[in-house]
């Protein structure tokens, strides 16, 4: 008897025998290797816990962009946004919540152009960020400049960057920016306006 619950041990070790109450072959189960907890754990919509944790933001956000002319509009509409590396954040499309903000990029003679903007995982600026991004770039003797804010932010995880009322869709810079005008999924144009007046525009 003990010589046959020996060979039994054995072979439920050797997972040639099936254990009672195991799962049958074609049962999906999860499993059992250093790495099911990794794989199963981070479901969608969970935020990851650490110091670099993006922040999920469902859905969209109504956001303005502002451009000096109509004719910059009526490109964005038919080719896409151009990557831009102003305000001193990251390189990427920018947007406000705040039309005003975005009025101020448009100028008196400009048009807004009102979108439906997904964060995707979002990353708030603060100052312990900027330590640890200044630590990144001084390890890898590299400028702290708007690209390696891309690069770093985009390695951690993140989609978008905001400061205040700023909204940066992540995007790294080239060469030359305008033969890379695309159309962003993340990006829905809803209607133009005059800066002005606020008055819609077809464009």
């Amino acid at each position: 008897m003990k010589l046959l619950r020996h060979l039994t041990h054995v072979l439920w070790g050797r997972a040639l025998l099936p254990r009672p109450g195991a799962p049958s072959p074609g049962r999906r189960y999860h499993s059992q290797s250093p790495f099911a907890k990794h794989r199963f754990s981070h479901r969608p919509g969970r935020v990851r816990q650490g110091p670099y944790s993006p922040r999920r933001a469902t859905g969209g956000v109504v956001a303005f962009h502002g451009t000096p002319s109509v004719g910059n509009a009526q490109s964005i509409v038919r080719h896409g946004f151009m990557t831009g590396h102003g305000n001193g954040l990251a390189d990427g499309l920018y947007f406000s919540r705040n039309p005003a903000t975005a009025k101020t990029y448009a100028g008196s003679s400009g048009v807004l152009v009102r979108c439906l903007v997904r964060l995707g995982r979002t990353c708030v600026w603060s100052p312990g960020l900027q330590h640890r991004f200044s630590a990144w770039c001084q390890a890898r003797s590299i400028s702290s400049d708007n690209s390696a804010k891309t690069a770093w932010l985009l390695h951690h995880g993140f989609d978008t960057l905001q400061n205040g009322d700023v909204i940066v869709v992540l995007t790294p810079q080239f060469a030359n920016p305008a033969a890379w005008k695309r159309k962003d999924r993340r990006i829905r144009v809803l209607s133009i306006h005059r800066a002005a007046d606020d008055r819609r525009l077809h464009v």
